[in-house]
């Protein structure tokens, strides 16, 4: 078999014959490639038969596309290699041996809806308060224990912190013995009873080790605790064990996976080869030094430096605008340009940001200036569920008549008004044909079927006549703020405590920006902002022939290429995030998001930051991101909005040795960034230390010298704190 296209280090990878195997595969590497070709050599060249090698990765799409390429490459008639996620692996062998554990092999899998029903079954039953601990939050705390590979009976209540993880610990056990009773797994769980069978049935294990002769992993930087157990458990009699990935692409830890799989595997597999490939097909040198001298800097992380064959290319343009409005203008005007002058269409170029919430300013900006875009992996910031709750309700204070609106809200966050007790007011309305509102007002005349849904609707129109007493004194900022509080949709959230529910808080505060927005821009009336908002989603649904822009997260854009690239928002709080600076493994994962964004592009790349953001419904002074001081000089030109120069301007220094941008803006001049004197010891991004909440990160300043507050973003669930710096006693680190 001919691998003529296959450069040394590949070939290496391909024709390694027995034990452990690591494939550090960098970006852009071909690392699909030399597992498709790996798996054609083991079969055609070393005789290998197809059913005794299992290749797995972590997407369905993943595995079709390398069922594709194996299949092109060798003339399969019958038997094929096991190629699937781990999910589809799991839940085949559990099929069939999952009797072993006491289940029988018809057992349901249960999906997000029904382990939400089960857990508050399984709540109510435990007499726990769903208001108090959020159910949503406990299962996240039991997937986490899962991903751990925890069994109930591992946990010790005495070492878990007071609170949601605690209460999650007590309800495990009774979570677990219901889906038993069902004869049903939750989505989780097909991984850790695969991982028990092996485990506890060692007849079983023998069998699928001698059955699977070589095992290939891909993206191995994203395995999670028992996902490493099971490859374990399944390579233990023969090692026969390739895995292929980059550390430097590890972003996933939030949903479990553990950098230290693929750190460690050399020395769990003792005399493991190591091939690692460096040669970038994808990206211009420049845009791969800039990655690079990005990446390094981690502690935790294994050697390696991208190289390419392909052109020098355009250096990095830095891009340092005014405000988040002129960040986005800059970028518009510069897609425009590239689709005019040089032919990128917009499907082939990208905008990348750390937040969803980053999103709104750019789609605005956009849409006035015409350009066709989609939110990838993600709805456009109107139609998020959060903004739409928030503005129905804004919507049923304007305009009491709007039904919809108020069907929409009556129920959200959950106060006890059922569907059974609305349907019997909306019949009592279509027969008196009074609106909805007059009907809850009439309680149907009482002919709900629940003694206390009465109370519960007098309740809720408490709740929309104090705002609308609110909307008729104050302001639509006065009122959104109300809404979100007097509606309980910002506890509800807080209380939820999961990384959703963060994010659709940061989207309910950059709701605030909007609104103060539509008041600067002369729409000052909630109806002209309610009206606007409306056209929005309504133009969304326009269709484009020249192609459409994808807009995505960091966390969205892995495994995706782009001839052009603009990633907006790298500044200390954005990129890294505030919530990251006082976490080294979070801020070692902030710099590889930022890796990860780099190295999407193949030939331009474009980063911006703003001297001043109005984000979550502040204005705060960022600093320019810390990862901005690693990149090379010669790779990288940065443009401002007030001046444009060739070159990087020579920065000073500060402790540790790092380049200053701040201080290198100040010397030429522009003092948009002397807030980082101020006080003489705090700024946007300084590290602090607290008696009692512990380190934390400096945010948003306000007040003047003498009466100078902080908002603080402390570690743990102490979260945002404001506090005043001449009482505080903070340590500045």
């Amino acid at each position: 078999m001919s691998f003529e296209n296959l450069n040394p280090q590949q070939l290496q990878a391909v024709r390694h014959s027995e034990g452990p195997l690591m494939v550090v595969a960098g970006a852009g590497s071909g690392k699909t490639r030399v597992i498709t070709c790996r798996i054609a050599n083991l079969i055609k060249e070393k005789g290998f038969s197809p059913e005794s090698i299992l290749a797995i990765t972590f997407t369905n799409k993943a595995a079709g596309e390398m069922k594709e390429r194996v299949r092109n490459m060798l003339d399969l008639r019958g038997a094929s290699p096991w190629i699937s996620t781990f999910h589809s692996f799991c839940l085949r062998i559990l099929r069939k041996h999952i009797s072993e554990l006491g289940f029988s092999n018809d057992f349901a899998v249960y999906d997000a809806q029904d382990q939400l029903t089960l857990i508050k079954q399984c709540m109510k039953a435990a007499e726990i308060n769903t208001d108090a601990f959020p159910p949503k939050t406990l299962l996240n705390f039991i997937s986490g224990f899962k991903n751990d590979f925890l069994m109930p009976e591992d946990l010790k209540p005495d070492e878990m912190t007071y609170g949601n993880q605690l209460k999650a610990v007590g309800l495990y056990p009774v979570y677990q013995s219901a889906l038993k009773k069902n004869n049903a797994l939750d989505f989780d769980d097909l991984l850790v009873f695969a991982g028990r069978l092996f485990q506890e049935v060692p007849s079983l294990r023998v069998h699928y080790n001698n059955k699977f002769q070589h095992i290939l992993v891909d993206e191995f930087q994203d395995t999670n605790a028992v996902q490493y157990r099971l490859v374990r458990l399944l390579s233990q009699s023969h090692s026969n064990i390739c895995v292929v990935g980059d550390d430097d692409q590890s972003i996933y830890r939030w949903r479990g996976a553990n950098i230290e799989n693929i750190l460690k595997f050399e020395n769990d597999y003792p005399g493991t080869t190591v091939i690692k490939l460096e040669e970038n097909y994808r990206s211009t040198q420049n845009i791969l030094n800039a990655a690079g001298s990005v990446v390094k800097e981690n502690r935790n992380r294994k050697d390696k430096t991208l190289w390419t064959q392909n052109e020098t290319g355009s250096p990095v343009l830095c891009y340092r605008a005014k405000d988040e409005m002129d960040e986005s203008e800059f970028v518009c005007e510069k897609i425009q340009e590239l689709n005019r002058n040089e032919g990128f269409s917009f499907n082939d170029m990208a905008i990348l940001y750390r937040t969803n919430a980053q999103s709104r300013v750019l789609e605005d900006v956009l849409r006035r200036n015409g350009l066709p875009y989609q939110v990838i992996g993600g709805l456009r910031f109107y139609e998020r569920k959060e903004i739409k709750d928030v503005l129905a309700y804004m919507r049923v204070v304007l305009n009491p008549n709007d039904s919809v609106s108020l069907k929409r809200i009556i129920n959200v966050p959950v106060r006890g008004i059922g569907k059974t007790s609305l349907e019997k007011v909306e019949e009592y309305c279509r027969e008196k044909g009074i609106t909805l509102l007059e009907g809850l007002r009439d309680n149907g005349q009482l002919r709900l079927t629940a003694p206390s849904a009465g109370k519960k609707i007098a309740q809720f129109l408490q709740i929309i006549d104090d705002l609308g007493a609110i909307f008729r004194q104050g302001n639509p900022l006065e009122l959104l703020t109300e809404v979100i509080d007097r509606s309980g949709y910002g506890e509800m959230l807080k209380k939820e405590d999961t990384r959703e529910s963060k994010g659709r808080i940061e989207n309910l505060n950059e709701l605030f920006s909007a609104v103060e927005q539509s008041i600067e821009n002369g729409k000052g009336s909630l109806r002209e902002f309610l009206d606007s908002a409306a056209l929005v989603a309504d133009l969304d649904n326009l269709d484009d022939e020249r192609g459409v822009l994808p807009l995505m997260t960091l966390h969205t854009c892995k495994g995706l290429e782009f001839s052009s690239v603009f990633l907006v928002g790298m500044e200390n709080g954005l990129l890294p995030h505030a919530s990251s600076m006082s976490d080294p493994e979070e801020y070692e994962e902030e710099r590889r998001l930022c890796y990860v964004g780099f190295t999407r592009a193949r030939k331009k790349l474009f980063v911006t930051h703003a001297r001043q953001r109005r984000i979550y419904g502040n204005i705060f002074n960022y600093k320019p991101s810390d990862f901005l001081l690693s990149i090379p000089d010669e790779v990288m030109v940065r443009e401002s909005s007030g001046f444009s120069i060739e070159t990087a301007p020579q920065f000073g220094r500060k402790f540790g040795g790092s380049r200053d941008v701040a201080s290198s803006y100040s010397e030429q001049g522009d003092d948009a960034y002397s807030i980082g004197t101020r006080d003489g010891a705090y700024s946007i991004g300084t590290k602090v230390l607290h008696a009692k909440f512990g380190s934390g990160i400096v945010i948003n300043l306000s007040g003047n010298e003498e009466n100078l507050n902080l908002e603080v973003f402390f570690k743990g669930p102490h979260g945002k704190k404001k506090l005043s710096a001449s009482h505080a006693k903070l340590i500045v680190l």
